[in-house]
């Protein structure tokens, strides 16, 4: 297994033993979560640099232990290195739903320790009562002046989705 995965399954071992989780967690259905590469940090967002793929749970016959916790997940490539998103404030924001982009449910600041390989992985945390968090990890491609970002958010089972009435808009 290559080192960024290892260290990819680590983290989210890690995550998993840190996240309360209901004992039994039926398959989500559908999710459709846009998802942006923004300047500035989560409290102040500043401008949008790119969308991001919209974060997804993978349909089809589950598999293994009924009571495996589904991963909201996205893969995009950037024209950026990390490099250069390391040499400006940059955050990664994943909002509720396409009908509602004003409403950000996690946020991650790009920033931190690279790893040997040249990867990065950022801590998502949940916003507006959303109960997901987990981790953006970037992956540096080699020869290329570009970056694979990928998402990978969990709920914590004692949240909703952050259909919380009071929920300020992703720019708040």
């Amino acid at each position: 297994m290559p080192w960024n995965r290892t260290v990819a399954v680590a983290a989210l071992a890690l995550l998993s033993l840190l996240l309360p989780v209901p004992a039994v967690m039926a398959q989500q259905a559908e999710v459709d979560r846009p998802a942006e590469l923004r300047t500035g940090s989560c409290s102040s967002l500043g401008d949008l640099v790119m969308p991001l793929a919209h974060l997804v749970v993978s349909l089809g016959d589950p598999q293994g232990q009924a009571s495996a916790t589904p991963v909201e997940q996205s893969a995009t490539v950037v024209p950026y290195t990390v490099t250069n998103l390391l040499a400006a404030d940059h955050v990664v924001t994943v909002l509720k739903s396409p009908e509602q982009p004003e409403v950000m449910v996690a946020c991650g600041v790009v920033g931190g320790t690279r790893n040997p390989d040249g990867t990065l992985a950022i801590g998502m945390l949940g916003v507006n009562d959303s109960g997901l968090s987990g981790i953006a990890y970037f992956t540096p491609n080699p020869g290329f002046d570009n970056t694979l970002i990928t998402i990978l958010l969990v709920t914590d089972g004692a949240a909703t989705t952050g259909d919380s009435t009071s929920e300020p808009a992703a720019g708040s």
